[in-house]
């Protein structure tokens, strides 16, 4: 047989198949289809979004973070400029109250050497034999304790009600026109609040009455009972 009639057999069988299956209803498969790959653009986009959604908040952390650092370190700076001016301030108070002191120490003592030295003009006088009547004007006169004892107890606050008559005798001392420069309760009455009235009428008063000679002794001894002992 020859190739030409080979040929013609094939394409005979080929139609024949062809019909015959055209005439049953049975069609044969498709081909397979070649897979898609599968397209990424979206999540590559959605990646993207996701990353710079973190850098962001990095960022806003990074911020935050050091802006929180640096109102902590005003804060710190703030209380350290506090506190240096309490201190700077407590060392001014200090300093002022040294001054104070030692001023009001030199006062005291300056009072003190004119009231040792009047005292020691006194004694000297009496010990030169002066007169009578130059001795008599050393000292107070006899009527100058009550002269004080009433100008005193005028300026004498006391409230309650005394059992008896108690007695609180009180050191003074004066500066030569009068003021008086310091006190000392030299013999308590028993009473404690009695003793503190009299001292608190002695600060009250300030300022101590002449004697008949013109003069204020530089210092006394002066007793003060609420009735008078006489009565």
């Amino acid at each position: 047989m020859g190739r030409r009639a080979r040929t013609r057999r094939r394409t005979c069988t080929a139609a024949g198949h062809a019909t015959a299956a055209a005439a049953t209803g049975y069609a044969p498969p498709p081909p397979p289809r070649a897979e898609e790959e599968p397209d990424t653009r979206v999540a590559d986009m959605a990646i993207e979004r996701e990353k710079k959604r973190l850098e962001q908040e990095r960022k806003r952390k990074e911020e935050e973070r050091r802006n929180r650092l640096e109102q902590e370190e005003r804060q710190q700076k703030a209380q350290r400029e506090q506190q240096l001016a309490e201190q700077k301030k407590a060392e001014q108070d200090k300093q002022k109250k040294l001054v104070e002191d030692r001023r009001k120490a030199e006062a005291e003592a300056r009072q003190l050497a004119e009231l040792r030295e009047a005292n020691l003009r006194r004694i000297q006088g009496m010990a030169a034999g002066t007169t009578g009547s130059a001795q008599r004007s050393a000292g107070p006169s006899g009527s100058y304790g009550d002269k004080v004892a009433a100008k005193v107890k005028s300026n004498i606050v006391y409230p309650d009600a005394l059992s008896g008559n108690p007695r609180a005798v009180v050191e003074v001392r004066a500066a030569p026109e009068g003021s008086i420069v310091g006190k000392r309760l030299i013999q308590s009455s028993g009473n404690k609040a009695w003793d503190e009235a009299v001292l608190r009428a002695l600060d009250k008063t300030e300022t101590l009455p002449r004697d008949v000679d013109g003069r204020v002794p530089p210092a006394l001894e002066i007793g003060f009972q609420p009735r008078d002992s006489r009565d």
